[in-house]
């Protein structure tokens, strides 16, 4: 077994090649050295090196910036998997996609199965979304995996606890979203969950993973804010709350992105743990 990851050096990359490294699997990275929307630069990488699975992280997640740039996010996150998914069939490899729960429209009260409607209201699930047909429309004889995700957050990159912290310790006050809905990912965790898709290979198709529990932006500061202040961070800042219509944005945000996770649980034993118990793990890791 050997696992090529696309986006090796981002947030979610350097976390799956950390779980990789952990139960001894052989591992190739790659990133901006090799541009995955360009299908020959794929198909010359897959002639010089052997893999039996891909993880494809690499993604364009600015979310707001996709509204001004889509046909770059469009490259990156729909034209990229095609060409990762194309080259794994061809060479009879795994294949594993990460996608987002901006695929919805944020309009519901229940978690989302993977067979729900998708409607995405921006440019980054509109682009996310393009990817997850592409990458399944190219399928690996073998086994692709689309993988939904949702608010991911690591020790690497950019990432919402990582900008509340910046915030807590810089400014007086901080007033956050609350009338937004999700379950918070921690990237190892997600990690984790790949690399078991990859190893036990369920029937192919989509999948969803997040932390378990379900809070709102604020709430998930307000935990970020408790978590620093008992390991003694700085954290002075007065913490409020705010409307989404309070804090427009260049992108919408789905105000419910709860995603189920019953489909990998039953599939493979997957069981994610709370989202508050995760975030502990974050700040242990920092």
């Amino acid at each position: 077994m050997r696992v090529w990851v696309t986006g090796g050096n981002g947030m979610l990359g350097t976390a799956v090649r950390g779980v990789l490294a952990a139960r001894g699997i052989d591992a190739i990275a790659t990133d901006r050295e090799l541009d995955i929307t360009d299908l020959g630069a794929v198909e010359l990488f897959a002639t010089r090196e052997s893999f039996t699975h891909a993880i494809n992280c690499a993604a364009f997640t600015g979310v707001d910036l996709c509204e001004t740039k889509e046909p770059e996010a469009h490259a990156v996150n729909a034209i990229g998997p095609r060409n990762v998914a194309r080259v794994a069939r061809a060479r009879g490899a795994i294949a594993v996609h990460v996608s987002t729960d901006y695929v919805f429209d944020g309009h519901g009260h229940l978690p989302y199965l993977e067979t729900d409607p998708t409607g995405p209201i921006n440019a980054y699930g509109r682009t996310k979304l393009a990817g997850e047909h592409a990458f399944l429309d190219e399928g690996s004889d073998v086994g692709s995996y689309v993988v939904r995700t949702s608010w991911l957050f690591g020790k690497s990159g950019a990432n919402f606890v990582a900008t509340m912290l910046r915030l807590f310790a810089t400014r007086p006050e901080v007033r956050v979203v609350d009338d937004q809905t999700g379950r918070p990912t921690y990237a190892p965790d997600l990690a984790n969950a790949l690399v078991d898709v990859a190893v036990h290979k369920p029937a192919p198709g989509i999948y969803h993973f997040a932390n378990a529990g379900q809070v709102t932006w604020y709430g998930l500061a307000a935990a970020t804010r408790t978590e620093a202040i008992a390991r003694g961070l700085p954290a002075d800042a007065v913490l409020g709350k705010l409307t989404t219509a309070e804090y427009p944005t260049p992108a919408r945000r789905p105000a419910w992105s709860v995603l189920s996770t019953d489909k990998l649980t039953a599939a493979i034993g997957v069981h994610p743990r709370p989202w508050r118990e995760a975030l502990a793990s974050y700040f242990e890791a920092l």
